[in-house]
């Protein structure tokens, strides 16, 4: 087990629902709660209050990107007499239900680009910035 693996290591973990740390399971109490700590490393998911926006984005643009893709696809294959009524309530349909089942993955994957970047930041620390003081020659 490493402390921090590779970025592609990590998504293959949080796509099949594991620690993207160590790769362990079992980090959802139901579909929608997700364990504080995981079970094996004990690496704490919530680092700070607003830790989970990045989840929600990743949510958000996936649901709308299928969204799009249905809407596109219902209208291209059905083109010219495109069912409105029909691509209206698939597209509400899939904007209720797929944020609902892409939730843990969503979670994980942020988990997993939480960590690479972190660690990334970890590793080269921005440099202060050098202020000189004022020179008394003028």
């Amino acid at each position: 087990m490493t402390d921090h693996p590779s970025l592609s290591i990590g998504m293959a973990r949080a796509a099949t629902l594991a620690c993207p740390r160590c790769g362990s399971r079992h980090l959802f109490r139901r579909w929608l709660i997700m364990e504080e700590r995981c079970p094996r490393c004990g690496h704490c998911f919530e680092q700070s209050d607003g830790y989970w926006l990045g989840s929600v984005a990743i949510n958000l643009g996936v649901t709308e990107g299928i969204f799009l893709i249905v809407l596109v696809l219902g209208m291209v294959l059905t083109w010219p007499e495109v069912p409105w009524t029909g691509l209206l309530i698939t597209g509400v349909a899939v904007s209720i239900i797929l944020p609902l089942l892409f939730h843990p993955f969503s979670r994980t994957l942020w988990v997993a680009t939480e960590r690479h970047v972190s660690n990334w930041t970890e590793k080269s620390p921005p440099k202060p910035i050098q202020v000189k003081p004022p020179s008394d020659d003028a």
